[in-house]
């Protein structure tokens, strides 16, 4: 019989919390899985079975966040040690190999030092392209010995998304803007256990429907990784006239990013986030200096700002954007609101008491709160379904 053993990481570690982080660990695998594949926590192993095809579903496991190891075995049954070398003479092992033999199950008679030799022999002899190799073999066949005379035996494993379940570690909403970083952002918050939902910034009739198509799809693809949050679209054109008419031209993205820190939170804190996250790097843009990231700290009142970005070479952002599949869509050639109200020489390093006095040149209370009340919430599922409901206040 087939079956698909996982194995998880850092939940072993969770002490006392370890039964809620295994609990919505199989929540989001039950969910990630095909109708009727069946999961179960087994000593201190997943066995996921009841599956007549196992790509698919070791496919729906790469995208759960707390798996390590993903392993397509077969499983036996046997009475003696001599049962599971005769079934060895059926694996079929070509080019370079090592065995390794995990005996969970302490009363089976042969210790794994001296049984994994004993299989490994018996491979040779009925692969005459095999050859042992136990520095860095093509293939490890994988023997785990268990209780009640079963074993699982594998000739492959993938590697999982590690990290924590998507949830155990509250929630967060996430800016996005359409372009590389922040979909990775939002991954990478997803990877320590936060459920995230995305905050967008459009500005009709600057930008085009399929801009906000394009960051839909970002989210879609986001969530495909076990995240159940929506999307949030915030109507920012009134705003970004109004920088742009009273402000000086200098200042006008460091102002535009105060106001989408702080409707961001109001979104963040009516919703039940714990956090706020941004694709932000360091000095990659004008508005990323230390001074330009500090005016923003000064906005958020109740949320931190985390940036998990910040120190990454832009290259390491994209091979993470690959990855996970957003960077195609990422680089889709439509313009964000960002590029639209870009000035021609943006202030590099802003400082705090200009900023606040170009603030004043504007109603700033009065400007998020009419803006907040015109949120839209399109809510990320299977079909994409777009509500006018506004976030809950």
């Amino acid at each position: 019989m087939s079956i698909i053993v996982c194995s998880y990481g850092e939940i072993h570690l969770k002490g006392a919390n370890r039964g809620f982080f295994l609990r919505t660990l199989m929540q989001n695998i039950r969910r990630s899985l095909p109708q009727n594949v069946r999961a179960e926590v087994k000593d201190t192993r997943i066995l996921v079975t009841n599956f007549t095809e196992s790509q698919p579903v070791v496919a729906a496991l790469k995208k759960v966040f707390g798996l390590t190891h993903i392993r397509v075995c077969d499983s036996i049954n046997y009475t003696t040690p001599t049962d599971i070398l005769n079934y060895l003479t059926t694996v079929k092992v070509s080019g370079t190999f090592k065995v390794v033999v995990n005996r969970a199950d302490k009363n089976f008679p042969v210790k794994s030092p001296i049984f994994a030799p004993q299989c490994g022999d018996v491979i040779l002899k009925h692969n005459s392209s095999a050859k042992v190799d136990v520095q860095n073999p093509e293939t490890i066949v994988q023997i785990e010995i268990r209780q009640n005379g079963i074993a699982f035996i594998s000739t492959g494993c993938e590697r999982g998304l590690g990290g924590l379940p998507v949830g155990v570690s509250g929630r967060a909403v996430c800016l996005i803007s359409g372009g590389i970083d922040s979909p990775v952002a939002a991954f990478l918050a997803m990877k320590r256990g936060l459920v995230v939902d995305f905050v967008h910034f459009s500005t009709p009739p600057y930008t085009s429907e399929l801009a906000l198509q394009k960051v839909v799809s970002l989210c879609e693809k986001v969530n495909s990784y076990g995240n159940t949050g929506n999307l949030y679209v915030v109507p920012f054109t009134e705003i970004g006239s109004q920088i742009q008419k009273k402000c000086h031209d200098q200042y006008t993205i460091t102002l535009m990013r105060r106001f989408m820190v702080a409707l961001a939170e109001k979104i963040g804190v009516a919703n039940g986030a714990d956090c706020i996250f941004t694709g932000e790097n360091l000095a990659q843009v004008a508005s990323q200096t230390i001074q330009g990231i500090t005016s923003n700290n000064f906005v958020a009142k109740r949320l931190p700002i985390l940036r998990p970005l910040i120190c990454f070479d832009k290259n390491e952002i994209i091979d993470v954007a690959k990855q996970i599949g957003t960077y195609q869509i990422s680089i889709l050639p439509y313009e964000d609101c960002c590029t639209v109200f870009v000035p021609t020489h943006p202030t590099i390093k802003p400082n705090l008491n200009t900023v606040l006095e170009e603030e004043k040149k504007l109603d700033f209370d009065t400007l998020v709160e009419n803006c907040y009340n015109n949120v839209i919430c399109k809510r990320l599922q299977n079909i994409f379904a777009e509500s006018s409901n506004k976030p809950q206040k």
